[in-house]
């Protein structure tokens, strides 16, 4: 087998008949032997590291298998018998044969035929003839015995075959293969593997020396001359350095031979330096800055706002009076100094603005919990008032607050600083109790329907109302509290969850119907006084129509009902007051006669409507016309013309209901912002 380089560089072997990229059996090393046995193939990844892959599972890992570790562990240990052997038959050599001896004293010529092997030769073993020959137990260990005749007598891996042969053929081993094609196998499988450990061996003696040029440098750089890398405008060239560093004879320069390696050495390791120089400067200035703030600290620095830059350097007074460690040794100038002082003194001031934030926040949080206990400790205080009586419905706050101005509570929650004021958590929970009061009047309200009995505002009294359903009503169970002196849980408390009795005392009975009565006689003057206000509302807007219509229809001081209602009919204002045609009843559609697939028409059918009033609106109106048209014919002279401006002045009566529609648009937008407001403040 010979090995030979494909175009691409691949290593390749060929006997004459064959060629073959994989490595032939008969030219591996017993290790490679021992790998090759096993499925197991060892692989390098890109960062450097070997890794492991198993030919049949694809399976993949860092660590040694063991199946491969038991191959190359049993191929060390017959390395090592073949080397105890071989140490034991070399440790009592025969005597040379005077051919031997006189090449031993003469050595090798520059011309013999031994060039290329050793300038060493080894004295051979010579045959004895009275001697049986040595008998190998296999062909591996005659080829081993081989190989180390070749390894004694130190062949290279240039060397020929046969002056290789002529050097070797006197020693009892060069018999151990019979054939001399077995023995030219043998050599070869000596010289590819002598080839590689050569190149190993190069290639370890060449990184030796490039560690050794590195660490030459690493150590003199400063003698040489080599400028700061960490502070040089431009990066050091090895070129103008060169001479001194060959005038100092340092045998780790000559050791690299190519000037491009030294080139890309001295490259390199400018580069690490100037990270190390700058890593060392950055630990050093941040050592500077650290005992820097110590001694802010010890000055008593607590605020940016009374101790300004200024005044830390009046007080620092000179550099001369800092401790060597802070004015950072003789190298540290005055200017790097004050850098380092100036950026420690930022860096402190911004840990304490860090601080007190944080301590703000904390205060902060610290007091809303206060103030939220102090909230919940009031309406826990309301609520046991509330129990006992001594908060009532619709009680004046000014009447509450003189009673409790003297509360723990009340005086504890003045005190807070946001959230809801105590005025505001009376009226919450007026708004409970009014909740309360409104279930009672809708309960006596269905009692008075159920048995007949109308609420007529302004007529029914509250006593007459609480005759006619006593015994008839039935009230909602009311949930109050305990007795009022025990504490309850706050939490079960504030959600709403806390213990609950029914009151069913009969003084309290008669206190809620008494009230509920009350309510409902009110709510009826209340409704009455909604529906009147209603009525109102929607005359002055068909009197309104009129007068604004008064031209396109036209109304005229001769128009009737049955001239307007057509063109009018399908107005909001008409239609609030008359209704739709047909008597103020809709049709199926929703909207008038004829008219309801008209969007324009769609409108909110009115829960009441008006009509008798507004028809005498409009019979007031027309009249109203009437008089208009004859004082102006009484005023006008003969033969001039009517002018229709006169239907259209304004008296007193035409701005009282502007007023009025005026003041309720106002009013209306005054509710939706109370509305708003209400609203928010609950959030």
């Amino acid at each position: 087998w010979t090995e030979h380089r494909a175009p691409d560089g691949r290593p390749y072997w060929n006997d004459g008949t064959r060629s073959t990229y994989a490595k032939p059996e008969e030219l591996m090393t017993p290790m490679e032997r021992a790998d090759a046995s096993t499925r197991w193939r060892e692989n390098r990844a890109p960062d450097g590291r070997v890794y492991y892959y198993h030919q049949d599972t694809r399976e993949t890992r860092w660590s040694l298998p063991d199946d491969l570790r038991l191959a190359r562990e049993a191929a060390a240990r017959a390395q090592s018998a073949i080397a105890a052997a071989a140490a034991a038959r070399s440790s009592s050599p025969a005597p040379p044969p005077p051919a031997a001896a006189a090449a031993a004293s003469t050595g090798p010529s520059t011309g013999s035929p031994n060039a290329g092997t050793s300038a060493k030769p080894r004295v051979p073993r010579p045959r004895d003839p009275n001697a049986p020959p040595r008998v190998y137990a296999d062909r591996e260990e005659a080829k081993a015995a081989f190989k180390e005749l070749l390894e004694d007598f130190e062949i290279r891996a240039g060397a020929k075959w046969d002056e290789t042969a002529k050097q070797i053929a006197a020693d009892e081993r060069f018999g151990a293969l019979k054939t001399i094609g077995d023995k030219k196998q043998c050599f070869n499988e000596y010289q590819t593997q002598r080839l590689k450990h050569e190149r190993e061996a190069k290639r370890a003696a060449d990184k030796a020396a490039r560690a050794d040029f590195t660490a030459m440098l690493d150590e003199r750089w400063r003698e040489f001359g080599v400028e700061d890398p960490s502070t040089a405008r431009h990066r050091p060239r090895l070129q103008d350095h060169a001479d001194g560093i060959a005038g100092s004879e340092d045998p780790r320069w000559s050791a690299v031979k190519d000037p491009r390696d030294r080139e890309d050495l001295f490259r390199s390791f400018c580069d690490a330096l100037r990270v190390k120089l700058r890593d060392e400067k950055k630990k050093k200035r941040d050592e500077h800055i650290a005992a820097f703030k110590a001694t802010l600290r010890s000055m008593g620095v607590d605020s940016v706002v009374d101790w300004t830059w200024r005044r830390v350097r009046d007080e620092l007074k000179d550099l001369e009076n800092l401790p060597e460690d802070e004015r950072g040794g003789a190298r540290t100038t005055t200017l790097e100094l004050r850098s380092i002082q100036l950026e420690a003194y930022e860096a402190y001031a911004d840990e304490l603005e860090k601080a007190a934030r944080l301590a703000a926040k904390e205060e902060k949080a610290t007091r809303l919990r206060e103030e939220r206990r102090r909230r919940d400790a009031f309406v826990r205080s309301l609520r046991r008032r509330r129990a006992r009586g001594e908060l009532r419905l619709r009680m004046p706050w000014r009447t509450f607050a003189a009673s409790i101005e003297d509360d723990a509570a009340f005086l504890e929650l003045s005190r807070n600083l946001s959230g809801s004021r105590p005025r505001e958590l009376y009226d919450d929970e007026q708004e409970e109790m009014e909740v309360l009061a409104a279930e009672d009047r809708a309960a006596v309200e269905a009692a008075a329907a159920k048995v007949g009995f109308e609420i007529v505002a302004n007529e029914t009294t509250r006593d007459a109302l609480m005759a006619a359903v006593r015994g008839k009503a039935s009230l909602p169970a009311r949930a109050t509290g305990d007795n009022g002196d025990e504490e309850v849980d706050e939490e079960e408390e504030l959600d709403g969850a806390r213990p609950r009795r029914v009151d069913s005392k009969e003084e309290d009975e008669e206190e809620r119907l008494r009230v509920a009565c009350g309510d409902a006689v009110v709510a009826a003057k209340e409704r009455a006084r909604r529906a009147a206000r209603r009525k109102e509302r929607a005359l002055d807007d068909f009197y309104h129509l009129l007068r604004s219509r008064r031209r396109d229809v036209p109304i005229t001081p001769s128009s009737t009902w049955a001239d307007v209602e057509p063109a009018l009919s399908g107005e909001r204002a008409w239609i609030k007051c008359v209704g739709t045609s047909g008597g103020g009843v809709d049709d199926d559609d929703g909207g008038p006669e004829g008219k309801g697939n008209d969007p324009s028409t769609n409108v909110a059918k009115p829960k009441e409507t008006y009509r008798a009033d507004a028809e005498a609106v409009f019979v007031k109106y027309v009249e109203k016309l009437r008089r208009r048209e004859a004082q102006a014919r009484e005023a006008m002279e003969d033969g001039e013309a009517m002018d229709e401006g006169v239907y259209d002045a304004r008296d007193d009566e035409d701005v009282a209901v502007d007023v009025r529609r005026r003041r309720e648009r106002d009013d209306l937008s005054d509710e939706v912002d109370g509305r708003g407001g209400k609203r928010e403040r609950r959030r």
